[in-house]
């Protein structure tokens, strides 16, 4: 019987918008979620996305990001919600939930040794890149007042609460500077820092800071740890609950399988 320590919360990159309690488990997007809140998911492989050396292909990279963004975009409007109240979150918060996978797998491309300190500078730098990606399309898509209606709210809130005609005037101020569309973008999952399809080598364990860039962490496997002990699953999620942590993520919860 292992115990694993999840996120309890889910980020944003807008600054104005604050990270929420996440109280219910989505299987669509394999992690822990606000209660009522509908999410787009998708994935992108980056490890497709390499040439003969192993390098990134950014052009062909950002173009699949940019996709991936127009592509959940579009979803919104066209899903059919289950519930009213998820329906509103949709309209709301315009949620999207792109898992950046193959980390493992680029590794293993490039030849690379995934202890050393410039591996992971080197994949902390493509994982920066992509998600500023994705943030840059989703701050275009929300020029000209196409933000996420979530900003007015917060925005109502905060002027109400300080009764200032001046705070008002800072708020719209400050959604014209950071404004998004999509209130969560990207999530990533500690078991893709392992090369996918084989046992998972600890040596892998030390890329797992590039979860501090996602919004949110979902929990998708696709590798073996039958060969685990008790110590290396312990280990494994003493660090990634350390990264948690230190992303402002310090709301965890624990539960056992």
């Amino acid at each position: 019987m292992y115990l694993v320590i999840e996120p309890a919360v889910v980020n944003s990159p807008c600054p104005l918008l604050a990270a929420e309690a996440a109280a219910d488990f989505s299987p669509q997007v394999c992690m822990r979620v606000p209660r009522h809140s509908a999410w787009v998911a998708q994935e992108i492989d980056l490890s497709k996305h390499l040439d003969n050396a192993g390098s990134i292909i950014e052009a062909s990279l950002r173009s699949a990001l940019i996709e991936c963004v127009d592509h959940g975009d579009r979803r919104h409007d066209q899903i059919e919600w289950p519930e009213p109240l998820i329906e509103y979150d949709s309209w709301l918060n315009r949620r999207l939930a792109i898992a950046l996978r193959g980390w493992g797998d680029i590794v293993v491309r490039q030849n690379a040794d995934p202890g050393a300190l410039s591996t992971l500078r080197d994949i902390e730098e493509t994982a920066e890149w992509a998600c500023r990606t994705l943030h840059s399309r989703s701050r275009e898509l929300a020029l000209h007042g196409n933000w996420c209606p979530a900003l007015d709210e917060a925005g109502a809130s905060v002027v109400h609460k300080r009764r200032s005609r001046a705070w008002g005037r800072r708020w719209k101020s400050a959604v014209q500077e950071v404004a998004i569309r999509h209130r969560n973008l990207t999530t990533i999952s500690p078991w893709d820092v392992f090369p996918r399809g084989k046992s998972a080598d600890l040596q892998y364990r030390d890329l797992l800071p590039i979860l501090r860039f996602a919004d949110s962490l979902s929990f998708q496997r696709d590798v073996t740890i039958s060969h685990w002990n008790v110590n290396d699953f312990k280990g494994f999620y003493d660090h990634v609950a350390a990264i948690v942590r230190c992303n402002g993520g310090a709301g965890l919860v624990a539960k056992q399988v």
